[in-house]
């Protein structure tokens, strides 16, 4: 019966054990080394927990819905977890230049960074003022919980000396150019060229300029001159000194230099001058048929334009000495324009009553006339021949070697003349249509006189539709 009871009893004595074990085990893993940082400063503690909450209340550290705490309060923490605890802090700005004052929450320590906290971006001279003493930005504030802040801002200005001639941007405050200058923590004596004066009112945005006076020896068409003046390149500095380049003129060193060590500068005077050539260059016309014109008819579609092409000269002097003569090649200055033009292409054919009875006739030219014979052919002899090979007598005609090319070979009338075959050349008459017309030295009759030429049928096949 014993036996029986033990082996009942058993199976309850080991289930005790166990649950007695996995207390035991639970209330030992509960036991943690944590550290509790407040405000940045740390400390050690063990507690028993699970959570956060359960070690800032074991530590009884005390805290607010508006404390920043991280790891969240019902995070789970572990043996060595690490538990931060800010403090809010209330804070009251007043941002100056004109804002109104506002208020915000922080949980940061240092003042530079409370501010960070209301998006307000410390530039170099801003002052955080605070129970009426200036205040460092990483000055530390914990356990503060109520600040009340103002902000002194100071202005930028664009300072421009030796080593940063393109200028830099620089902060500073105060009534005058000196006070801003002092502010910024740089120093200025007698010796120094302060633009603009040091006394006049600081405005923000404005740029100063500092240079040092320096001894300069400015030599210029061959005599040296001694200054005192300043500037960030050679050229301010000679500007200052009222000896500013003109036009073309150089300096030695460069103008945009800055000032050489040994102060000595030359300045070379310089001229240039440009000449141009230039010469037309003669629009053309462009023709196109129009079978709706008589022949010989023109009309303007539009105007033309000459043009222009040449080239420059450049000539440079130095202190009176050509030091550079040079010309361009050939450029068009500008394009010409052709002109256009219709030609008429419509023939009538048309009669002449004539002492030599009717003529027919397919174009009337309105030409100046003059006369040639063998021996009056404006030569030193007489010449007998022509340049289509017939004789020089009555009935034959010379036209220039244009019209020549033309109309060689057509028979022709000229009103108290006759009939005639265009069949020598001679020089014309420039800007007029002219025809030389032939006798022989016995019947010679002198020409001098405007008159119409007449192309007597039949239409030739290679028709020339333009005249020129």
């Amino acid at each position: 019966m014993k036996k029986k009871r033990m082996k009942r009893r058993f199976p309850l004595l080991l289930g005790a054990m166990l649950i007695f074990c996995g207390i035991g085990m639970v209330y030992s893993a509960s036991r943690k080394n944590v550290e509790i940082i407040i405000n940045g400063e740390s400390r050690s503690v063990t507690i028993r927990g699970f959570r956060v909450i359960d070690a800032l209340r074991k530590a009884k550290v005390a805290f607010n819905a508006s404390d920043r705490i991280r790891p969240g309060l019902n995070e789970r923490i572990h043996n060595g977890s690490r538990i931060s605890l800010d403090r809010a802090v209330n804070v009251r700005l007043d941002p100056g230049h004109g804002m109104a004052p506002f208020s915000f929450i922080s949980h940061e320590r240092f003042g530079g960074n409370i501010l960070l906290d209301a998006g307000i971006l410390l530039f170099p001279g801003d002052r955080i003022i605070w129970e009426n003493m200036e205040l460092r930005p990483d000055f530390n504030l914990a356990g503060i919980g109520e600040l009340d802040f103002q902000l002194e801002r100071a202005d930028s200005f664009t300072l421009v000396t030796e080593d940063f001639p393109e200028g830099k941007a620089v902060y500073g405050s105060g009534d005058t150019v000196f006070d801003a200058l002092l502010s910024a923590g740089i120093n200025v004596n007698k010796s120094m060229l302060v633009i603009p004066d040091g006394d006049r009112q600081f405005e923000s945005g404005m740029t100063i300029s500092i240079f040092p006076l320096r001894e300069l020896q400015v030599t210029s068409n061959g005599k040296m001159t001694p200054v005192i003046s300043a500037g960030a390149t050679v050229g301010d500095a000679l500007a200052r000194a009222g000896i500013p380049l003109m036009g073309s003129d150089e300096s030695i060193p460069a103008s945009w230099e800055r000032l050489p060590a040994d102060g000595r500068i030359t300045i070379v005077h310089a001229e240039e001058r440009f000449s141009m050539s230039a010469e037309v260059v003669r629009r053309t016309t462009d023709w196109s048929a129009n079978d709706t014109l008589d022949l010989d008819d023109t009309r303007l579609i539009s105007e033309g334009k000459d043009g222009l092409k040449g080239t420059y000269t450049r000539t440079r002097s130095e202190n009176g000495v050509i030091v550079l003569n040079e010309t361009s090649p050939e450029i068009v200055l500008a394009e010409p324009v052709n002109e256009k033009r219709e030609y008429g292409t419509k023939i009538n054919i048309r009669t002449l009553d004539t002492p030599e009875g009717p003529l027919t006739y397919y174009r009337a030219v309105k030409v100046y006339a003059t006369s040639y014979s063998p021996c009056r052919s404006g030569t030193d002899s007489c010449i007998t021949g022509t340049a289509s090979g017939m004789k020089v007598q009555k009935g034959v005609a010379a036209v220039t070697s244009s019209w020549y090319n033309k109309f060689g070979g057509q028979t022709v009338y000229v009103p108290d003349y006759g009939k005639a075959v265009i069949a020598d050349v001679g020089g014309g008459i420039p800007g007029r249509n002219w025809i030389d017309l032939a006798y022989g030295d016995d019947d010679f009759e002198g020409w001098s006189r405007e008159t119409t030429l007449y192309f007597l049928t039949p239409v030739p096949a290679d028709m020339v539709w333009v005249l020129q």
